[in-house]
């Protein structure tokens, strides 16, 4: 979007939210400061309900703060003013009130509230009441998700909705979150949920740093740290409505087969304006630190490998480490104290007729790791007018924009592997202050701080999306809903790497790239609804029609050798510039319908069926049809359950659901052969980039669900449990064959192999959703809320492809996924200990992974150690000190064929434990969540205690590293070549000996890394305080609360990385659960102010 676009845009919004600002304000007078003194009387009473009395019933006088509880028999006893108006509430009952005539005594009796069970939930394409669902959804209502702070609305999943794991993919400012609805269901075409704002599909614009014109600035995964949602103010919204189950999501057909998130934005209410503003300010900062050795330390340790001669030539300015102080500590460079700051205004109100809601909102947010940041800025306007009693007309529109500075904290080339492995005597700056040069024999890592400084990723987006729509209700009963809905962005993505000469970190030319990418979507549905009740039943049909079209393109330039560091214009560069462009399309139509069916509210029915037909396939299996099915039974309702049970069961549902649902999310023209340049001796050509497929088809998905809600005691104690079992068939992805099949290898002619349907996915599952509420009096009250989910997911079959290959830098295989086992499980060597002495060697299966080992072959064939200890080398093959792996399938060699599954990342339930108390006008709510089962790989631990080098610095765990010494204590001359008189002075050390060359291959991928995922986390601690409305009237408000919220400020956790939610990886997308350096997520504390007016 060009300045003058966005110029006029912010005009529009200003004038809207000043037009509405002007209305004026009626503070009505303080009633409570003219009242005049009345003669009160005694008054006694009870309090009861159909069965009896109600203990605990509150009894006030209303407008003050007068009042009472009922006792064991429901009985009270209050002094009264003659003709006040008295106020009796119970939790789970209609409020009733009286007045104080000339009686003395009351009899009240509380009818139940059914609110809970006629509460109006968002379901696809309109509403229903919560009692009659009979799919499987959980909602995030406006309370919970002010609970949470958070600058994502993805955030908000953590701990809160069962059968949803929500893994933070990084703790940078405005970073995505991984969501993942009951199991990972799918590999490459997309695994996260279908987001609908106000019945408009989200448009994300991309994920990976590639998308936006990054290039490989943020790893070579299919995601980032670039959220598709950040440019979503969270407290624009109103509530959250889950979908889980076939039976929910097959309404959405072929986009829902990963879940469904509806998204209801705030609307107008009828009456004055009213204002209210919302802002915090917020501390971060990064508590754990990775232990690593100080100058002193490093010295000893530099020392040591010189001893055991694995360096030439001693540093004399390590001679003595005890006069060293403790050198650069690199990760307090690199980390910082960070602050953030949000502010929104909205302003609400309407007549009975039309209604509005108008916000402007802004956010700052530093991230804890230098040079990082994300702000945001927008503006959301929702108007509706009922025009005519059978005609309804709305508008919903919001504008956003969105500035991002980031850093890559992950992966080999990652700010914090810098920052660790950069050795503590290297100072940051030089006494010039310009930035001081890393320079040492075998080390060439650039300095961290300058790069984290210098060199610039910066992405700026901005959205303008919404609908119009229009309800009609032409007779009775039966309704038509038309809408057009967009979502329009527009991106810039840009690097920039300045000329650099610190030392052995050279770059001769500058590079400057940058890309603008522009995406517009629209979508047109339409669909009636008819519903009438006869006697006892009830029905509701509906009928529709969804069409939608999304569009991108981009170009971009690259070009190096600008005139200066100023100016980051590629096109002033006098280099070789690189133009790219492209575009791209997809599209879909769709026709639906959905029955339900009501009798008694006793026996419920939902039937829906989707046709759905998308561009991403070819004309051979273009078109597909979905349907579910979903029964209830509320035996709550049924006479005989209300003779048994009395008044403690209020609510009990018997859920039974199947339906299946697609996915289509691969792209457009997968299925089709794209045409790439192929240069040769004879000059510029094309030819195909990739074997087509016209059969290409839907990938489909199949779920049971049995679900049970039950509630008691006046809604004091509530569970909702779901079974389900969800099979994904016909998965979407690229085949995988063998590089000597021509799809891989030389770029310039590999022919890449097809897209197709190639596996399936199995995800079992059991959610567990318990709600109490143990203390309800008159001051204080406690809810509490405790969420578990199971969930095991298993590949069945690869349908002709080689196993799912995950690699954690470059080459380096760390996971697989085959057919039997669940998906993404590691995949590496068992470490069995530390060849002790030349014994332990030579008794143990010989190593085959070091072509040099001194290998015998028996004359029966087998292999066996050479027991002539001068044939080996301390540099060239195993030796003592070394790692012992195991054999796995017992031939007496080690191998390849001895990898193995060595732990899952997948966990084996995760679970969330809310808990909100409130004292009179006090409120803390304590918020822990955690995971349990799931395995960790630690890369960076790999490379923190490889101990190949004596210029890379290691955590300080390598100090108990397996250390040589001389059998015969004769430490003279080369003792430490003679490998029958060297064997390991500590031998219940589990690391292995410092070896710069490392024959035996002691950092390859094995349990060595592997650590337990599992964790306890104080997620969120919020203290709350709401000013009495008699005195914040007094100075022209309506409301003020403040409050204090802490996050993640304990783990407890075996995990020895800084943090261990670790999900998706961002440089290969089939790594789950691998730590190369991942962005920590921070702690923070704010202050936040919510007031209206």
């Amino acid at each position: 979007m060009n300045q003058k676009r966005q110029k006029v845009l912010l005009f529009l919004g200003v004038c809207i939210f000043l037009l509405l600002a002007y209305s004026p304000q009626i503070h009505a007078a303080d009633n409570a400061n003219i009242m005049m003194q009345q003669q009160t009387k005694k008054i006694t009473g009870s309090v009861n309900d159909a069965q009896g009395p109600i203990v605990g019933a509150t009894v006030r006088i209303r407008g003050t703060q007068v009042a009472v509880i009922t006792d064991v028999d429901g009985k009270f006893s209050i002094n009264a003013p003659q003709g006040a108006t008295m106020q009796v509430s119970y939790v789970g009952f209609v409020e009733k009130e009286f007045r104080v005539d000339s009686r003395s005594n009351y009899d009240i009796t509380l009818v139940q509230d059914n609110n809970a069970l006629e509460e109006v939930v968002v379901v696809g394409y309109g509403t229903m009441k919560k009692s009659d669902v009979a799919g499987a959804s959980s909602t995030l209502d406006e309370k919970a998700l002010r609970e949470l702070p958070v600058t994502n609305i993805d955030q908000s999943f953590q701990g809160k909705v069962t059968g949803v794991t929500a893994i933070q993919t990084s703790g940078a400012p405005g970073s995505s979150t991984s969501i993942r609805v009951r199991g990972q269901a799918t590999i490459n075409a997309g695994a996260e949920p279908l987001y609908v704002i106000d019945g408009v599909i989200v448009q994300g614009g991309g994920q990976s740093g590639a998308d936006f014109g990054l290039a490989d600035a943020l790893g070579n995964g299919r995601v980032s740290t670039i959220s598709p949602l950040s440019t979503i103010n969270p407290a624009d919204i109103v509530s959250m409505e889950v979908l889980k189950d076939a039976s929910a999501t097959a309404i959405y057909g072929a986009q829902g087969a990963n879940g469904v998130v509806l998204i209801t934005t705030k609307q107008g209410k009828a009456g004055e304006a009213k204002f209210t503003y919302n802002g915090s300010v917020t501390m971060q900062r990064q508590v754990k630190r990775i232990n690593m050795m100080n100058l002193r330390e490093f010295a000893q340790f530099y020392n040591e490998m010189n001893q055991e001669g694995e360096t030439s030539v001693p540093n004399e300015t390590y001679s003595d480490p005890s006069i060293l102080g403790l050198g650069t500590n690199w990760q307090d460079a690199v980390f910082r104290t960070a602050m953030e700051q949000q502010h929104q205004i909205s302003a609400e109100g309407g007549t009975d007729k039309v209604k509005y809601y108008v916000s402007g909102n802004y956010m700052n947010q530093d991230g804890t790791i230098i040079g990082s940041n994300f702000s945001r800025y927008g503006l959301r306007t929702n108007l509706d007018a009922q025009l005519k009693k059978w005609l309804k007309l709305g508008l919903n529109i919001a504008y956003s924009s969105t500035s991002e500075s980031i850093k890559l904290a992950d992966s080999e080339q990652g700010l914090i592997n810098y920052s660790l492995t950069t050795p503590p005597d290297i100072q940051i700056y030089n006494l010039d202050g310009s930035y001081s040069s890393v320079s040492r024999q075998g080390f060439t890592n650039p300095n961290p701080i300058a790069m984290a400084m210098m060199d610039d990723i910066l992405l700026d987006r901005q959205k303008l999306n919404g609908r119009i729509f229009m309800d009609v209700a032409p007779i009775n009963h039966l309704s038509w809903h038309t809408e057009l809905g967009w979502d329009l962005g527009w991106s810039k993505g840009e690097t920039y790497k300045p000329m650099v000469h610190l030392g052995t970190w050279d770059r001769s030319q500058n590079q400057s790239r940058l890309q603008k990418n522009s995406n517009t979507f629209w979508s047109f549905k339409n669909y009636l609804t008819y519903n009438n009740s006869f006697g006892k039943n009830n029905i509701t049909a509906m009928l529709g029609q969804e069409a939608w079209e999304s569009k991108y393109d981009y170009a971009s330039v690259y070009n190096t050798q600008l005139p200066n560091d100023v100016v980051h214009n590629p096109s002033l560069g006098s280099g070789d510039p690189k133009i790219g462009a492209g575009f791209g399309s997809s599209a879909m139509a769709s026709f639906f319908t959905r029955e339900t069916y009501n009798y008694d509210d006793r026996y419920l029915a939902t039937y829906t069926f989707r046709y759905d037909g998308s561009s991403n396939f070819g004309p051979n299996k273009r078109w597909a049809g979905f349907h579910s099915l979903a029964v209830a039974w509320r035996f709550s309702n049924e006479q005989f359950i209300k003779d048994l049970t009395g008044n403690w069961l209020i609510n009990g549902k018997l859920r039974l659901g199947w339906g299946q649902t697609g996915n289509s999310n691969i792209g457009g023209y997968k299925w089709g052969s794209s045409m790439t340049v192929m240069q040769s001796a004879l000059g510029t050509s094309y030819r195909p980039s990739n074997l087509k497929n016209l059969d290409i088809k839907w990938e489909t998905q199949e779920q049971w669900n049995l679900g049970l809600d039950l509630g008691f005691l006046n809604d004091r104690l509530g569970l909702t449990v779901d079974l389900y079992q969800k099979m994904s068939k016909d998965m979407l992805m690229q085949l995988i064959l063998p590089s000597i099949m021509g799809t891989s290898g030389n770029a310039s002619s590999a022919l890449a192999a097809p897209w197709g349907n190639y596996g399936d996915i199995e995800n079992r599952g059991l959610e567990i959703s318990l709600s109490v509420r143990p203390i309800v009096n008159k001051d204080f009250n406690w809810d509490s809320n405790v969420q578990i989910s199971f969930n095991k997911n298993k590949l069945k079959n690869l349908s002709g492809s080689t196993a799912l290959v995950g690699y954690g830098q470059w080459t380096d295989v760390v996971s697989r996924s085959i057919p039997g086992e669940s998906l993404y499980n590691f995949y590496g060597y068992v470490v069995e200990g530390i060849y002790k002495s030349f014994d332990d060697i030579v008794n143990s299966p010989v190593n085959t992974l070091q072509q040099n080992n001194p290998i015998i072959t028996n004359s029966n064939g087998t292999l066996s150690w050479s027991k002539d200890p001068t044939k080996y080398s301390r540099t060239n093959t195993t030796y003592v000190g070394d790692v012992k792996f195991k054999d796995v399938n017992g031939d007496g060699v080690i191998n390849d064929k001895d990898k193995t599954n060595i732990g899952s990342p997948m966990p084996k339930f995760t679970f969330g434990w809310n808990n909100t108390m409130r004292y009179k006008n006090f409120d803390l709510n304590v918020f822990m969540n955690g995971s349990y089962g799931n395995k960790l790989g630690n890369y960076l631990r790999m490379q923190l205690t490889h101990m190949n080098s004596p210029w890379t610095n290691q955590m300080i765990e390598v100090n108990d590293r397996s250390k040589l010494t001389a059998a015969d204590g004769n430490l003279t001359g080369n003792w430490f070549n003679n490998i029958a008189n060297v064997v390991v002075s500590n031998p219940s050390a589990v690391l292995p000996r410092a070896s710069v060359n490392d024959p035996n291959d002691n950092n390859a991928w094995s349990t060595r890394y592997i650590e337990d995922g599992s964790y306890l986390r104080l997620k969120s601690i919020t203290l709350g305080y709401t000013f009495d409305k008699n005195l914040v009237r007094k100075i022209g408000l309506e409301s003020l609360r403040l409050t204090l919220n802490a996050t993640n400020l304990f783990t407890i956790t075996k995990y020895k990385g800084y943090d261990p939610e670790v999900g998706v990886s961002t440089a290969n997308p089939n790594v789950y659960g691998l730590d190369y350096g991942r962005y920590p997520s921070p702690t923070t504390v704010s202050f936040g102010m919510n007031m209206s007016f």
